[in-house]
């Protein structure tokens, strides 16, 4: 019988110390399989961040009905996104991934410092109604 093993592999990206952590503990045996799957995941959805980093062709690795959420929308700068541009992102990372296994937010929260951004509450509020009036366009 064949032996089952599962590998994923995303281009040349820099592993974050915390990765590489997480595969040591692995080897060692205090980390499991599920959750070192777990942090490889993030690490390859954290190198795909934004599309400075590369665009969407990692997702290709991504295993089969993953949720994958793609941070488009920034929480740290003030004005909003364009909604075409942000449909243009989607359309472009289901070529990869099923459009139905999608998920749109903001980049991380509005408080990703210590400080906090700089961004007012109004402008959170207009950040998080636009990524509602997206998505329910896109997925409604």
């Amino acid at each position: 019988m064949a032996t089952k093993y599962h590998a994923e592999h995303v281009g040349s990206l820099l592993r974050p110390r915390w990765l590489l952590e997480a595969r040591a503990a692995h080897k060692q045996g205090t980390l499991d399989r599920e959750a070192l799957r777990e942090a490889e995941d993030r690490a390859a959805l954290q190198a795909i961040d934004t599309e400075r980093a590369g665009g969407f062709a990692p997702l290709r690795f991504v295993r089969p009905g993953t949720t994958v959420v793609l941070g488009l929308v920034s929480s740290k700068l003030p004005q909003p996104e364009s909604p075409d541009e942000l449909r243009r992102r989607i359309d472009e990372a289901a070529r990869y991934v099923p459009i139905a296994d999608l998920a749109l937010s903001p980049q991380c929260g509005f408080a990703s410092t210590s400080g906090g951004n700089q961004l007012t509450m109004d402008e959170e509020r207009r950040k998080l109604e636009l990524v509602a009036s997206t998505a329910s366009k896109v997925w409604d």
